[in-house]
């Protein structure tokens, strides 16, 4: 019995079935875009780009952040960065918008040295990025996300609670239990406080316009919470738990509040496009607006692999959606039909 209440909520016996009102536009890359973050005065999408397909086997790669120019009819990436930090494979990202102030990029990075850093960059008058800081700390175990509120300050979420990675027994009893101990960290410029230790391995995370609630998504819980947040210090408090029937991978938020997710309905197939990006995992985009909270959330897109596989990103942007990946190298536009 327990073994097949695993099954059931690992998705093995769930059809996911494609569909999307409208049309999509693959966008090649050289590598895969992990996370994407909108900035919707311009309408520019920056991308985390890594080759993470020849990294999970063992090659020694890079990455970038680019950009998309979202006005265009066919935007083509381009980059986003003056220059690279040293040894940047940047994975989550967040962007600071403030009135009179540069707007500032905050990306995760996995350096070949086995540690973790967060690097931030401000935008200079050209429109490029420029890298101002390198922030470590012991408290970034094994981060995934990450949410900025001010020029260094952010929050975080680490997938596990320690640098070890668990194993697949662990992983299923968080999946079971939809309890973990991975942690979420407030690093206020100048050290980090961990807020949260009982996350079943999140991965999404996202603040709403007014910076007033934070999102948390939690892979192994199937859930999407939902905090009060005080912006003197950054405490949390929890509102509501939003079950989902997918696991949540990235989130973004876009101006009118509503909360776009990444999910992964199939765990096992994910896990198996992991280990070989030739087996291809479902893909599934939920919609959640907090202003209909009862309504919970709703299925957007959804694809069984062929289009993309393991969709890890979806951003809104007006009439447009963009959709990555953990390990396809490309990026889809969608547009509904009106």
């Amino acid at each position: 019995m327990l073994a097949l209440n695993l099954l059931r909520i690992a998705g093995v016996f769930r059809a996911v079935t494609p569909g999307f009102p409208g049309t999509c536009t693959d966008v090649a890359l050289d590598g895969s875009s992990e996370d994407i973050r909108i900035d919707r005065q311009r309408g520019i999408g920056y991308l985390s780009l890594l080759d993470r397909d020849t990294l999970q086997h063992g090659g020694d790669v890079n990455g970038t952040v680019l950009l998309l120019d979202l006005n265009l009819a066919e935007p083509a990436p381009r980059a986003a960065m003056s220059r690279d930090p040293a040894g940047f494979r940047p994975h989550g990202l967040s962007l600071l918008m403030r009135a009179g102030e540069p707007t500032r990029l905050f990306a995760l990075s996995h350096p070949l040295d086995g540690g973790h850093t967060v690097e931030i960059a401000a935008q200079d008058a050209g429109g490029a990025f420029v890298p101002v800081r390198t922030v470590r700390d012991p408290a970034f175990v094994h981060p995934n996300a990450i949410a900025a509120t001010g020029p260094e300050q952010f929050y975080l979420v680490n997938d596990r609670a320690t640098s070890e990675e668990p194993s697949l027994g662990q992983r299923w009893r968080e999946m079971l239990g939809r309890a973990g101990h991975a942690t979420l960290v407030f690093f206020d410029g100048g050290k980090s406080t961990v807020l949260l230790d009982d996350l079943a391995f999140p991965a999404g995370l996202a603040l709403s316009p007014d910076g007033s609630r934070l999102y948390v998504g939690e892979s192994m819980a199937r859930a999407l919470r939902v905090y009060r947040r005080d912006a003197a210090s950054g405490a949390l408090t929890l509102e509501r738990r939003v079950k989902l029937e997918s696991a949540p991978d990235n989130i973004d938020v876009d101006e009118d509040g509503k909360v776009w997710i990444a999910a992964h309905p199939k765990l096992l197939k994910f896990i198996a496009h992991l280990r070989d990006s030739r087996e291809r995992a479902p893909a599934q985009v939920l919609r959640f607006d907090p202003r209909h909270p009862d309504a919970g959330a709703t299925q957007f897109f959804a694809d069984d692999g062929a289009r993309i596989s393991a969709a890890s990103v979806a951003a809104h942007w007006r009439d447009q959606i963009l959709i990555g990946a953990l390990l396809d190298k490309k990026v889809l536009v969608c547009k509904p039909t009106p």
